[in-house]
Parts: structure tokens; sequence; C-alpha cells
């Protein structure tokens, strides 16, 4: 179940978040190409912004696992419409990154991390 990968060991990611000016905006169509650097040399990984049919997951969030890359070396999209190709270096592995059609460089997105916490006593439940 890839919500809950082993923190692992080979599994980096990449997470892309694709935002269109001249282009649709969610980048529907849009296509990535991602060129990896792995120990066993390079890899290429391909995808299309779809608009869905990932049963509970963001569709328009690019979730990509790059496997056993040690780092990424490009990636480039082709956007829908606009016929714009855009090559955005310097990513890092396991971040996530906004991707505005036409700029130079990709937007490091912070993720809320989500802590799972239960009320402590005396926050919620008041029992008299």
């Amino acid at each position: 179940n890839a919500l809950f990968m082993n923190p692992g060991f080979t599994n980096r990611w990449l997470k892309l978040k694709l935002v269109g000016t001249k282009a649709n905006r969610p980048a529907i169509g849009a296509r990535i190409k991602i060129t990896l650097q792995t120990d066993a040399g390079k890899r290429e990984l391909h995808r299309t912004v779809s608009s869905g049919g990932n049963f509970g997951s963001n569709p328009l969030r690019q979730e990509i696992g790059l496997g056993d890359a040690t780092a990424v070396t490009s990636v480039e999209i082709r956007w829908p419409g606009s016929g714009t190709v855009q090559t955005i270096r310097g990513l890092a592995l396991d971040k996530s990154y906004r991707i505005p059609e036409d700029a130079k460089s990709a937007e490091p997105v912070t993720l809320k991390t989500f802590s799972f916490r239960l009320p402590g006593p005396g926050e919620h439940h008041h029992h008299h």
C-alpha cells in the first residue's frame, strides 16, 4: 500500500504539482519525463498528468516513485496546448515541488506533516 511505504531504504520519491499558465491550470495532459541517476546508470520515467481515476489520491499532485534513484538529473515537462517544453534541474530526492509553467525553477513545497495526537487530559472530556 503506497500510503504506508516502508520508510524505505530504496524507495525515493518526488512530488510535483504543475500549475499551467498558458496550458490549462491543473496541467491535465502534461507529459513529464524524469531523468534519474541510479547506481546502475541513467533511467527515465514518464508520467502524464491525468484528471483522476486514482482512487483516493490527489491526481493533480504527481507522486512519483523513483525507486533506487541516487539523484534527479532533470525533469522535462511538455505542457498541453501551449507547446511549452520546460526543463527543470536541481531537484532533490524525497521532496515536493510546485512547478508553474514557464518558470525557470521549481518552488519547494513544505508539506505539513500531520501528527495524530490524542487529546490530552483535560482538553476535551470534562467529567463531573
